[in-house]
C-alpha cells in the first residue's frame, strides 16, 4: 500500500502558515449536518462551539456503541443512505467506504485546508488509503496497559513491569493475592485481539509481524502459533476474568473499580470516558508501554477521523467539512481534547497535568514509541472474521493453537484465490 510521505504533505501545504486551518466557505441558508459518532466521543461542547461560530449550521449527532457504529455504517452503505459526516477508524474499517466512492477524497484539499502543516504526519499517514486521504484525523489512539496502583502494590509489585517476563511475574503475584490480573471484555473479540496482537509482536518482532498482517508471511509460522499458545496459557492461568468472552467491552472496568482486577489493555482516553465519569482520580492509575522486548518499541494503535460523504449536497458537504476541520483548529484543539480525548492529532497540542495518562502517551508518541495497526484494521474484514473465530476457539479450548493458525492461513489462501 502506498503512503503519503512527509515531503508530499509539506509540498501540499506550500504558502500556508503552520497554524492555519482554512474552513470551507458556508452557504447562507440553514444547513443540517447528520453526524454518526461513538457515544463516548464527547462531541457536545464541540458541537455547541461550532454552532455558535456558524449559526446557520446545525449538527445532529446520532450516538452508537463501537460495534453498533460499524453496523450502522455497513447498513448505510448497503442502503445508499450514509450520513453526511461520520466517525471512523482507519485501515480496513474505512477502506470499503473509501474505495466505494462514499467518503470524500481530501487529498487535493490538504494544502488548501491547512491540514498538512497542522496535523502530526503519523496521523495523516494512518488515515491514508492507497495513497489518498479520506478523512480528517483528530486523535491518535495507542493501546496501553493501565493498572490501578494500589492493587499492584497490594500484590507486592513495586515497580512498573518493563519486560514481558516482568509482566508475567506481576500477573503471578496478582493471582497469588487473589486479584485477577486483567479485566477483559471479550464480546465482539476485538479486546481479546489486543492481547493476541501483542503476543505476535513479542514473538515475531516488528518486521515479521508486519509481514504476517500484510498476509506476506504465512500464519502457520511459529510466531503466530506461539501467540495463540500464549493466549491459551494466560486463559488457563487465570490472568483474565472468567467468562470474559461474554463480557461487553463497555463494562470491562467494573472489576477494576471493585478491586477484583488490577489491569486493562485500554486506550489512555479512559481517564475522560471512564475515570472522570466515575469521579476517580486518574493519578491513582499508571500506564505502561506493552513490553514486547524489542528495541523498536511499538504498540497497537490507530487514528480516529471524521469522514465526509462524497454524495452529500454541496452546501451540506461544505458544512460537514467545516466541522471536521473545526475539531482540529490549533487554537481550539487543546480544549476539544478535554471533551473528545487524546492524544491530539494536532502538532504541539499536549494534554495538561490533569490528564496524566494521555500526557505520558503524547510524550512517548513524539518519538520513543511507534504504532502498528491492530488486526481488525490491518487485515481485510473477511480475514478478520477468520482471525476472531480462530482466536476465540483457542480461548475456549476447542481449537489447538497450531490448528487455529492453519485455519486463518486457509482463509487467506481462499481470499487471495478469489482475487486472482
Amino acid at each position: 500500500m502506498s503512503r503519503i510521505t512527509r515531503r508530499d504533505l509539506s509540498r501540499a501545504a506550500l504558502g500556508l502558515g503552520a497554524a492555519a486551518i482554512a474552513a470551507p466557505a458556508l452557504a447562507q441558508n440553514r444547513v443540517t449536518v447528520e453526524l454518526f459518532g461513538l457515544a463516548t466521543n464527547g462531541w457536545e461542547p464541540v458541537i455547541e462551539g461550532f454552532q455558535r461560530a456558524n449559526p446557520n449550521v446545525s449538527v445532529r449527532w446520532t450516538r452508537f456503541g463501537t460495534d453498533e457504529m460499524k453496523q450502522a455504517l455497513r447498513v448505510g452503505a448497503g442502503s445508499g443512505r450514509m450520513p453526511d459526516l461520520w466517525f471512523n477508524w482507519g485501515g480496513s474499517l474505512a477502506s470499503p467506504y473509501n474505495r466505494a466512492g462514499l467518503s470524500l477524497d481530501l487529498t487535493p484539499r490538504l494544502g488548501q485546508l491547512g491540514l498538512s502543516e497542522t496535523l502530526i504526519p503519523t496521523a495523516l499517514e494512518l488515515a491514508t488509503d492507497q495513497g489518498r486521504v479520506f478523512g480528517v484525523p483528530n486523535r491518535i489512539v495507542p493501546m496501553s496497559i493501565i493498572y490501578r496502583n494500589e492493587l499492584l502494590q497490594r500484590a507486592g509489585v513495586t515497580s512498573p513491569p518493563s519486560t514481558f517476563a516482568e509482566l508475567e511475574a506481576a500477573c503471578e503475584r496478582l493471582r497469588a493475592a487473589r486479584i485477577t490480573p486483567f479485566s477483559l471484555g471479550g464480546k465482539f473479540s476485538w479486546q481479546t485481539m489486543r492481547f493476541t496482537d501483542f503476543f505476535m509482536e513479542h514473538f515475531a518482532g516488528p518486521a515479521e509481524h508486519d509481514r504476517i498482517k500484510a498476509m506476506e508471511s504465512s500464519w502457520e509460522s511459529e510466531p503466530v502459533v506461539r501467540a495463540f499458545t500464549k493466549l491459551r496459557e494466560w486463559v488457563t492461568k487465570g490472568y483474565f476474568n472468567q467468562g470474559f468472552l461474554n463480557i461487553d467491552p463497555a463494562t470491562n472496568m467494573q472489576l477494576v473499580y471493585q478491586g477484583r482486577a488490577a489491569m486493562v489493555f485500554e486506550v489512555p482516553n479512559i481517564e475522560i470516558t471512564r475515570l472522570r465519569r466515575e469521579n476517580i482520580d486518574p493519578n491513582t492509575y499508571t500506564t505502561i508501554i506493552a513490553p514486547s522486548d524489542h528495541a523498536k518499541k511499538r504498540v497497537s494503535g490507530f487514528q480516529q477521523q471524521l469522514q465526509v460523504s462524497s454524495r452529500a449536497a454541496p452546501e451540506v458537504q461544505a458544512a460537514a467539512l467545516a466541522y471536521a476541520t473545526y475539531v482540529v483548529r490549533p487554537d481550539l484543539a487543546a480544549g476539544h481534547m478535554q471533551s473528545i480525548g487524546g492524544p491530539s492529532s494536532v502538532r504541539g497540542v499536549m494534554p495538561g497535568d490533569d490528564m496524566p495518562l494521555q500526557k505520558r502517551w503524547a510524550n512517548w508518541l513524539q518519538g520513543e514509541v511507534s504504532l502498528y495497526l491492530p488486526g481488525d484494521q490491518a487485515l481485510p474484514q473477511e480475514i478478520v472474521a477468520a482471525y476472531f473465530e480462530a482466536q476465540d476457539s483457542v480461548v475456549l479450548g476447542t481449537l489447538q493453537p497450531r490448528d487455529a493458525a492453519r485455519q486463518v492461513q486457509q482463509a487467506i489462501v481462499a481470499f487471495k484465490a478469489r482475487r486472482t
